[in-house]
């Protein structure tokens, strides 16, 4: 047992454990799931390992993915009237060059009292502008149901606003907060309390959030100039990051390496089934985290109103929502670097910083392109019909493709694309009982009474089935 569970609570993970797939299982499951154990390769296998790694590639930043270290205690929080336990933690920066912006606050919640089987494992990422704590909400209610339930505070949020304290779980206090989901059909708490539930405003969060991304944007053109960047060998710098996308992406699956992998809770969770989903920009981490890593995320993904097609939205003057979703500082110290207007913000402009910032993301790493790098695994994307930042026609562009993926290997029943009528940029309580539903249907089929209805038997209504 790792010295950070013996500073937990009496309570612990301890109390828990249950026995652990065989690590020769184990590592068999995971080869055969990433594609090294196979026959012959196909032109379009090999096409699709090339963008998987560079995708990879870019969200590690030469960083080696080894199973992460906890910085400071765990600190428990039972809650049997919830059925549940919400264990609280820091995962210490990968690199030693690495500051402690990189340090990232975890929830772990699991169901409270023993169980004899491993738990399938479910990652649940917040939106731009919320955290974890605003979550619990959602989490605790998939622990209820019998999962390991992770949540990650995404870059510049949630606890990650003051680095240094990061590693004061929850501020060392083990407090009752008042997080009771309401429930609607299928056990799903309502959309209400997805923000922040740590205190933080958005407004401060935008602050911190925008500085960051202004510097990924400034760094990014010294690194241009200099030859450098992710593809080098010179591993993470203290100070790199790529805080919109990528890095949220790579905490993602650092925190379930974490859970699946680590002593601290190996033993309790099954690596052959583990989910991942997120809402706004917690479904494109989920994205991007379920299509670079299969041997990790071997089970479901789930993203809410985050695919997308971003190269579309520049070339069809439907950029400005995604970007309006930002801080405007980034934009405008882009523009004030390469046409000397900081109001001058176009899809110019807007290409130009995706690309610094996240390369790839608007041509080879961009919806169509890597959507399709999670089949044959359980797939359902649910987006609104009138959302802006993820306009209709290129949802449809990115769903097309990973449609065709899915059919060539004859799974076509594991891929959902579900669309609420009448819906703008917004994760609701429907939305959300879709997604609970379909991690019971395909993590834990021995729940078929909430199975997700079979296509062509969702209210019509409510639903657009693509």
């Amino acid at each position: 047992m790792a010295a950070q569970i013996r500073a937990a609570t009496a309570t612990g993970i301890a109390h828990a454990r249950r026995r652990r797939m065989p690590s020769r299982c184990a590592r068999a499951f995971r080869a055969a799931a990433s594609g090294s154990i196979s026959g012959a390769r196909s032109e379009s296998d090999e096409r699709t390992d090339a963008v998987r790694a560079r995708l990879m590639r870019e969200l590690a930043r030469g960083r080696t993915g080894s199973v992460p270290r906890v910085m400071g205690p765990i600190v428990s929080e039972p809650r049997p009237d919830d059925g549940v336990v919400i264990d609280r933690l820091t995962l210490a920066p990968e690199s030693r060059n690495e500051g402690l912006e990189h340090a990232v606050p975890v929830a772990v919640v699991r169901p409270h009292g023993d169980w004899d089987d491993a738990l399938p494992v479910v990652a649940f990422l917040h939106g731009t502008g919320g955290d974890t704590e605003g979550l619990m909400p959602q989490l605790m209610s998939i622990a209820a149901r019998g999962y390991v339930a992770v949540g990650v505070d995404a870059p510049c949020h949630g606890r990650r606003l003051e680095p240094g304290s990061a590693a004061h779980v929850a501020d060392g206090d083990d407090d009752e907060r008042s997080h009771h989901p309401s429930k609607s059909s299928a056990g799903a708490p309502a959309a209400e309390g997805l923000g922040h539930g740590s205190g933080n405003s958005r407004e401060r969060t935008f602050e911190r959030y925008g500085a960051a991304l202004v510097a990924a944007w400034r760094r990014g053109n010294i690194e241009g100039e200099n030859g450098t960047g992710s593809g080098g060998n010179e591993g993470s710098r203290r100070g790199d990051a790529r805080p919109f996308l990528f890095d949220g992406a790579w905490d993602a699956l650092r925190a379930l390496r974490f859970v699946t992998r680590g002593d601290e809770y190996g033993d309790l969770t099954d690596p052959s089934r583990v989910g991942i989903g997120g809402i706004s920009l917690g479904g494109m981490y989920a994205w991007l985290a379920g299509a670079a890593d299969p041997g990790l995320v071997t089970g479901a993904v789930a993203p809410i109103v985050g695919v997308q097609h971003f190269a579309w939205g520049l070339l069809n003057d439907s950029w400005r929502a995604r970007a309006d979703s930002l801080p405007p500082a980034l934009f405008a110290a882009a523009a004030e670097e390469l046409v000397g207007d900081p109001s001058a913000v176009d899809a110019g402009i807007v290409g130009a910083v995706y690309r610094r910032i996240c390369p790839g993301l608007i041509d080879e790493l961009d919806g169509p392109a890597t959507l399709p790098l999670i089949s044959p695994r359980p797939l359902l994307v649910v987006n609104g019909e009138l959302d802006p930042r993820c306009p209709f026609p290129g949802l449809m562009n990115a769903v097309t493709e990973t449609r065709a993926a899915y059919a060539s290997v004859g799974k076509t029943s594991l891929f959902r694309t579900l669309v609420q009528r009448r819906t703008p940029h917004r994760c609701t309580p429907e939305m959300v009982d879709v997604v609970n539903r379909w991690f019971d249907e395909t993590l834990r089929p021995a729940r078929p009474d909430v199975a997700l209805p079979t296509r062509g038997h969702l209210d019509p209504n409510t639903w657009i089935e693509l």
